[in-house]
């Protein structure tokens, strides 16, 4: 074998282990969302309105612009 073959080869294998690596990590990062979001959910109160019923909201001033706080 030349060289250039095994210099070529060695790029080749280092560059499919970082592939692999790289889709390793990935799998792994997607299935601990996947876990994060469902024992997220699991603890999420959902409210159900009906027509007409009343509730009460706050509006920071820090998430409003200055136009709006001074309409309000």
């Amino acid at each position: 074998m030349s060289l250039h073959y095994k210099n070529f080869y060695s790029a080749k294998s280092f560059a499919c282990r970082v592939y692999n690596l790289y889709v390793k990590i990935i799998k792994h990062t997607q299935a601990s969302n996947e876990q994060y979001k469902f024992r997220d959910d699991l603890h999420k109160y959902h409210d159900a309105f009906n027509f007409k019923d009343y509730f009460m909201i706050q509006i920071k001033p820090k998430h409003c612009l200055l136009e709006t706080n001074r309409k309000l």
